[in-house]
């Protein structure tokens, strides 16, 4: 006789009482995100990237799986790539240095930690959360 698994335990909520989605629920393949750490939104304006404190059209990022745990991100509106150099991270084409492994932190956040260079998008503020593009 089969009894039935416990269910899970309740979902945390966000503070406006949505459930919290897990941030790796958003990377998938074509998925399209903003990212946001604690400076604010990145975003792609005029091929460079930057910090914006508001959602913009320029903050959206295409998600390609590029291998386990690893992506890379094309701005939706601009175009380019997220880019890894040995002490930045730029916009440029495709290629090895546009690859970024994620990384899950204790506190919900994620970073993404270029797969060529010890660089991580954010750079000094690398803790970065996930929501949907709207």
């Amino acid at each position: 006789y089969n009894s039935a698994p416990p269910p899970p335990p309740p979902m945390d909520t966000s503070p406006g009482g949505l459930y919290a989605i897990p941030p790796g629920a958003l990377l998938y393949e074509g998925s399209v995100v903003v990212m946001k750490n604690n400076i604010g939104y990145m975003c792609s304006s005029g091929g460079q990237l930057e910090t914006s404190p508001a959602v913009t059209q320029d903050c959206g990022w295409k998600v390609t799986s590029t291998g386990f745990m690893m992506f890379s991100f094309e701005n939706a509106k601009n175009g380019g790539f997220m880019k890894a150099t040995d002490s930045n991270v730029v916009i440029g084409p495709p290629g090895n240095d546009t690859m970024f492994e994620v990384k899950f932190n204790p506190n919900g956040s994620v970073s993404f930690q270029s797969t060529v260079s010890n660089m991580f998008i954010g750079i000094k503020d690398p803790e970065m959360y996930l929501e949907m593009a709207s």
